[in-house]
């Protein structure tokens, strides 16, 4: 017994020493027209979308690189230096005060400024069955962080396949401060915050014509956006609300995680993200079992099991989801990353981006 009260106070001030200062900031909730959101009902027909899943190695191999090619003329924007943030830092982050979709759009066409934008803008300039990517940052990012980032990760991104057309979108949501000084409890605020953006994230999806393949890459509660937004899209509900919306029925959607922050076992049937494997044609899940931050996850809250990114899909997982769960695909990238989480670290490997570009850019693997 005193040897656990003592473990229990070394995370106490583990907690203490390592949760980020406060820095101030806007309320969580803001005010806006309503969207589509609605609570579940309890006759509602439940329908399973599986589709067949991909001819994906189990464990694929890492290249080298991805041979480049001609590059066409820079007439067509899938080809132009640019990309896209679209932000919810100024919209309601719970789905009861939601009404409406005001989330913020700007552009930087390649010539390192930015510009205010607008989403029929951005739609206007989408080559029509040209994949987009939409990157969904972690926890504790600043807009200042995700600006240089996202820069950065967009070279990464097309140095990976520049002989391949792609729209970049990078979603952006109040994921720093106010801060509470716990981490476990910054943290899981944190979390339930990702789980809210998924609205955001699928309403954004549903504006984007449906000839466009949609490949979402998540770093961290990145990933919790993302998984959340697949679980809205295939008619689930995230905090008691479903969306309404629709994304079209042949939408193709792929998925990339990267030090994936939520239960290794939530894909399961009748767990948190059930559904979220329905609509997607593929996954990776970039798994590295060292990563140092995601060993105290399970810290984060009682009963929490083992981060995705550190366990990847158990034996006892892929038996639960059956076919479902031949769609994910676990990469080991320990040995590129170490102890290593931030996503910096994942985007500056080219062997990891060439692995993860066939999900990206909609290549047979």
């Amino acid at each position: 017994m005193q040897r656990l009260w003592r473990f229990l106070w070394l995370v106490l001030a583990w907690s203490v020493l390592t949760a980020p200062q406060s820095l101030g900031g806007e309320p969580l909730v803001t005010f806006a027209e309503h969207y589509a959101t609605s609570r579940p009902g309890d006759d509602e027909p439940q329908q399973t979308l599986l589709a067949p899943p991909l001819p994906l190695p189990t464990t694929p191999a890492i290249p080298a690189a991805i041979p480049s090619a001609a590059q066409p003329a820079l007439s067509d924007s899938a080809w132009r230096p640019q990309y896209w943030f679209v932000s919810s830092r100024e919209s309601a982050q719970h789905p009861r005060d939601w009404n409406g979709c005001p989330l913020d759009v700007t552009w930087c066409p390649g010539d390192g400024r930015i510009y205010q934008s607008s989403l029929p803008h951005m739609l206007s300039q989408l080559t029509p069955e040209t994949p987009v990517l939409i990157c969904v940052h972690g926890s504790f990012v600043t807009v200042e962080d995700n600006l240089v980032e996202s820069s950065e990760a967009f070279q990464a991104i097309r140095g990976a396949a520049p002989h391949l057309p792609l729209h970049v979108i990078f979603y952006s949501w109040p994921s720093d401060g106010p801060y509470l000084g716990l981490a476990p409890v910054d943290i899981g605020i944190r979390g339930h915050r990702a789980d809210y953006n998924g609205f955001h994230v699928a309403w954004l999806l549903a504006q984007i014509p449906e000839h466009h393949p949609v490949c979402l890459f998540g770093h961290s509660h990145g990933c919790r956006v993302v998984m959340s937004t697949l679980q809205l899209i295939s008619g689930g509900s995230v905090e008691g609300y479903r969306f309404a919306g629709n994304v079209g029925p042949q939408r193709r959607i792929r998925v990339v995680m990267a030090a994936a922050a939520f239960d290794h076992h939530w894909l399961n049937p009748g767990q948190r993200f059930d559904r979220a494997l329905w609509r997607v044609e593929a996954l990776l899940n970039l798994q590295n079992r060292r990563d140092l931050p995601l060993l105290f996850y399970p810290l984060t809250r009682p009963f929490a099991h083992r981060a995705m990114a550190r366990t990847g899909l158990t034996w006892r997982d892929r038996t639960k989801l059956g076919p479902a769960g031949c769609k994910a695909v676990d990469c080991d990238v320990t040995s590129f990353l170490g102890r290593e989480h931030y996503w910096p670290e994942y985007y500056s490997r080219p062997q990891i981006m060439a692995t993860a570009a066939p999900y990206l850019y909609f290549q047979s693997p």
